[in-house]
């Protein structure tokens, strides 16, 4: 039983949905606040890993609660890592 939040009459925001978000969301300011503080390396294989989870590469023994759901909902998760990205570099 999932619960939904309703934006519109056509389309429903499930909890995956919204957890996909908000990973991205956390990975992307996280590699950006690495990136401008001298940790540009660790930044760069982060984004580069969260990218290749959330669009289905298997790396045996990480988080498989996470990556089963970021497989489920890719697109939430890579815009929000862009997004909050891009702010966290601008910020």
């Amino acid at each position: 039983m999932s619960t939904q939040l309703r934006f519109s009459a056509d389309r429903s925001v499930s909890e995956i949905d919204f957890l996909a978000g908000a990973v991205g969301a956390i990975i992307g300011l996280l590699v950006s606040y690495g990136s401008e503080h001298g940790f540009r390396n660790v930044a760069i294989v982060s984004g580069v890993l969260f990218i290749g989870l959330s669009l289905g590469v298997s790396v045996s023994g990480v988080m498989p609660g996470i990556r089963r759901k970021l497989r489920r909902e890719p697109w939430y998760a890579l815009a929000a890592f862009l997004l909050f990205g891009a702010v966290g570099t601008l910020v």
